[in-house]
């Protein structure tokens, strides 16, 4: 059976040892995310409460950069770790951040480094799809430079750009290039619209989908996770690689990394 969702009674040990959040904007006082420590607290409560026991810190690269906050990341997910204990929140914490493709040229190889998952050698950086009618063909030239330079790519949420969904060949390369797609579990929820809605479906029923993520922001725009599983019950889609999406394909992530993408030339 399912974990609650967010704001439901506290669940087992084993449920929310479960769910990872691969997307997920924790971090006070840094991005669109919490205002301070006590909307973190109060975010990882309800992420706990969805079934969740791991969550990758994601604030946005672009804000980092512009408060010379990057090297901080470490010692701002510690002092949110310290948080959650005195707090007695079971929540595991991980650094990380959340890149678009127009960071990369402030973005040398030590810093992408410092904002990549996985084991050495295998690792792996979140790059979000550019919103709306975003540059597709500039995030996919970044995507292709980030492989280039050694990381895998997972994609944050790209049902969300409507020129990348209307071109299926581009979603292909990709796959084919080693990337994995990480879909909003709030679209699946219809929260950004019919047509993100529509798009974020029918990846996953194809088969495309590899992590399904929150992205939260605030307690405003908390975890779903378990909602999101639910919403694609009641479109047929059910079982065991459904709940993989929300557990064990972000923690193999995690673990294991993404390092058999093949090399991209770079262009001269």
């Amino acid at each position: 059976m399912s974990p609650p969702a967010a704001g439901g009674p506290s669940v087992t040990l084993d449920a929310i040892t479960s769910r990872a959040e691969l997307h997920f904007h924790l971090l006070p006082a840094v991005d669109d995310g919490p205002e301070d420590m006590a909307e973190t607290v109060e975010l990882a409560r309800m992420a706990v409460a969805d079934g969740t026991g791991l969550v990758c810190t994601t604030p946005h690269v672009r804000e980092l950069l512009r408060q010379d906050a990057l090297e901080s990341v470490p010692a701002r997910v510690e002092a949110v770790r310290a948080a959650l204990r005195r707090a007695g929140v079971p929540l595991e914490v991980l650094p990380g951040a959340e890149l678009a493709h127009d960071d990369l040229p402030w973005m040398d190889d030590r810093r992408l480094e410092a904002i990549a998952q996985g084991p050495p050698g295998r690792r792996w950086v979140l790059i979000e799809a550019p919103l709306f009618d975003g540059d597709a063909a500039a995030f996919l030239e970044g995507t292709a430079e980030v492989r280039a330079r050694g990381f895998g790519t997972l994609i944050g949420h790209p049902e969300r750009c409507r020129p990348l969904m209307l071109d299926d060949d581009a979603i292909e390369g990709e796959l084919r290039a080693g990337a994995r797609l990480q879909v909003n579990a709030s679209s699946l929820l219809g929260r950004h619209g019919a047509r993100a809605r529509a798009g974020a479906v029918e990846l996953v029923r194809a088969g495309r989908v590899h992590v399904l993520a929150s992205d939260a922001h605030r307690p405003s725009r908390g975890p779903v996770l378990g909602a999101a599983v639910a919403a694609l019950a009641a479109e047929g889609l059910a079982g065991p690689g459904i709940e993989a999406l929300t557990a064990r394909n972000p923690r193999a992530l995690l673990a294991d990394g993404l390092g058999d993408a093949p090399r991209t030339a770079r262009a001269a």
